[in-house]
């Protein structure tokens, strides 16, 4: 009797997977042709969280959700190939690729032939191909039902593990009981002051960044909201629950820092967001010394992962039992420093690179010193204008190259490594292999400069927008993220699409001044200036710095009111930033004015001084929407070759592309 049952819960099992199967297939064939069908919609699709899904996915295929979606447009691609003998081109817009170049790379690395050898392929090499050569010949009927097997293999698989996952109501079950949960998520909010010493605040600042990131080497945890995204909260009034949905984790971790002579204590709760139920909780106490420090730190990293059901390998243990540094006064120059570089300005800024130094000082094997220190100056150095530009990336590249001989293979970095190489040094035949790489396995950074920024400026707004995906994914929080994103719906003509986006951001993010900067730049370039003056007045009454580009957009909108007093005085101001050497670009800055003017002649000139002092801004010139009217002019080629575009073999765009 039992076997009886037990056949008759497989075959009911397996009646409820073909259901599934078929729902999934139906919504992404409804959506093939549409290349912004994506995570989102299969989630919904599907009953889960975006997270949810990934997870999934990443246990049972090996993949995440847009590398899902993406090989199932590829083999969808080669059935059309096959069966109906379209070209690459046509089929790559049939399958949701808005670029028919990126559809070739994509196929070919994939499938290890390029579209055009699909037609000399029979049946058998065609499944030899899906399956690496390693599947017998199987005899079918026809092609087209050989595909379709191909493709539900990946669904069938995916639709099993979804059934036999625990379900919702388990899982809030388990945080009734204080149980921790199977959806391994968690923030760290900024542990408290409760020394009484408002100067004491870097030392709890950085005890939170230092446990959040220990927590991030270990695997099994699927994801830890950074410490930038965390900051914001605080001062928080927010719910718990609020803080948990708005950061996309299950798990919360708050607690307080107090220090009584030598003696440091640490109070520490672990709670379930959703239910705001307790978890577990812990006290630490230890001596006010840099390695007793270090070892509450990974205690507190191991009691976590222990609660929250997370395996630590022998490697990961002890990634996360390293100790940085020796040197007690080494690492409170060192907190001290973060928490000066958190506050982001100029002055915040040089007094953490002092901070810095007598850390280096103190001990010259510190990496994560030199790396943060190569932070600062590399960001000053940009589009903020605060260090000289050449100084910056001089000082930003030493440091690094420091840092990868005492740590080599560190990828935190090598990433700032490659970024200056990008910004400074133009250096696109060393950078594209590395995008390459990473873009396969994206690495987090709160400075997506490679991943979003040089994909968008080499014409890769597909990619790009598939890797602001994955980065949001592991923090919906970082404001930022949605700029690049609408930005690269703006270039692939979806501007209803970015305001929408933007729309639906603004409000949560009116006091990062990241995000204002760059959507008072999207909302001019998709002309909604009054909108992109009301992001610009925001940035100018709530921080202190002002760089070129800010000095550029009003001389844009006081010409615009036909303001000339005010005109004059910005175009001044960008001037004298030129004359007196500043970083943030200004001579390009003056050059996008003038073109904004339709004045080109005076651009060129101004392009040509931004050239001459290699401003970083320059990265711009090939996708700069306000130079689209000069692509053929012999000027822009020939700047555009001595920058380093065709050297990767990316053509010159055509003068009516956006």
């Amino acid at each position: 009797m039992g076997t009886d049952q037990e056949l008759h819960k497989r075959i009911q099992e397996k009646q409820s997977r073909e259901t599934l199967v078929d729902k999934l297939t139906k919504v992404i064939e409804s959506n093939l042709n549409n290349d912004q069908f994506g995570v989102d919609a299969l989630a919904r699709a599907s009953g889960m969280s975006r997270s949810s899904l990934h997870r999934k996915l990443q246990k049972l295929l090996g993949v995440s959700t847009s590398q899902f979606i993406r090989e199932y447009r590829l083999k969808r691609a080669l059935e059309i190939m096959t069966n109906e003998g379209t070209t690459a081109s046509e089929t790559a817009y049939r399958v949701g690729f808005g670029s028919p170049t990126y559809f070739n790379t994509c196929f070919h690395k994939y499938f290890g032939i390029t579209p055009g050898e699909v037609k000399s392929k029979n049946s058998d090499e065609i499944i030899k191909l899906i399956h690496g050569g390693n599947t017998k010949p199987v005899k079918v009927k026809t092609k087209k039902r050989l595909i379709w097997l191909i493709l539900l293999v990946p669904v069938f698989a995916w639709a099993i593990f979804s059934f036999l996952g625990p379900d919702t109501k388990d899982k809030q079950e388990l945080g009734k009981r204080g149980t921790s949960i199977d959806e391994k998520t968690i923030a760290v909010l900024p542990i408290k002051n409760w020394t009484g010493n408002p100067d004491l605040e870097y030392i709890s600042d950085g005890m939170t960044d230092a446990v959040i990131s220990r927590l991030t080497k270990i695997d099994a945890i699927e994801k830890v909201a950074p410490f930038a995204s965390v900051l914001q909260y605080k001062d928080s009034e927010k719910t718990i629950e609020l803080i948990a949905q708005e950061l996309g984790v299950t798990n919360l971790l708050q607690g307080n820092l107090q220090i009584s002579g030598n003696q440091i204590k640490i109070n520490l709760q672990l709670i379930h967001g959703n239910s705001n139920v307790h978890l577990w909780s812990e006290e630490y106490t230890k001596e006010w010394k840099s390695d007793e420090i270090f070892k509450i730190q990974a205690e507190v990293v191991e009691s976590i992962a222990k609660n929250m059901s997370a395996s630590i390998s022998e490697n990961e243990l002890a990634a996360i039992q390293k100790i940085p540094t020796k040197s007690k006064l080494a690492y409170s120059f060192f907190l001290q420093a973060e928490f000066q570089r958190n506050k982001a300005n100029e002055s915040t800024y040089k007094n953490a690179i002092d901070l810095y130094k007598k850390s280096i000082a103190l001990d010259s094997n510190f990496v994560e010193a030199y790396t943060s220190q190569a932070r600062v100056w590399s960001f000053g150095g940009l589009v903020w204008g605060i260090f000289d530009e050449r100084t910056a990336w001089k000082n930003t590249k030493g440091l690094l190259e420091k840092a990868l001989k005492i740590d080599p293979g560190n990828k935190e970095v090598e990433e700032e490594l490659y970024s200056g190489y990008f910004y400074y040094d133009w250096n696109f035949e060393l950078v594209e292999p590395y995008y390459q790489t990473i873009f396969k396995d994206a690495y987090y950074d709160d400075t997506p400069s490679l991943i979003a920024d040089y994909a968008i400026k080499t014409g890769r707004y597909t990619q790009a927008a598939e890797g602001m995906d994955q980065l949001l994914l592991i923090d919906p929080s970082f404001g930022v993220l949605f700029c690049f994103k609408a930005e690269t719906l703006m270039f692939l003509n979806k501007p209803n699409e970015a305001l929408k986006l933007l729309e639906s951001t603004n409000s949560l993010y009116d006091d990062n001044l990241w995000y204002l900067r760059e959507s008072a730049k999207n909302y001019y370039y998709l002309g909604e200036f009054e909108k992109s003056k009301h992001q610009l007045d925001k940035i100018l009454t709530k921080f202190p710095d002002y760089p070129p580009i800010l000095m550029w957009m009003n001389a844009v909108y006081a010409k615009m009111d036909d303001d000339e007093k005010n005109t004059a005085m910005y175009l001044t101001q960008l001037h004298k930033a030129y004359h007196s050497g500043s970083s943030g670009s200004p001579a390009w800055f003056l050059a996008m004015y003038h073109c904004h003017l339709k004045d080109y002649e005076e651009a060129f000139v101004w392009l040509q001084r931004s050239y001459e002092r290699h401003e970083v801004e320059l990265t711009w010139l090939r996708e700069e929407p306000l130079l689209a009217p000069v692509r053929n002019d012999l000027r822009y080629k020939e700047l555009y070759k001595n920058i380093g575009f065709s050297s990767i073999g990316l053509p010159i765009k055509s003068t009516s592309e956006f």
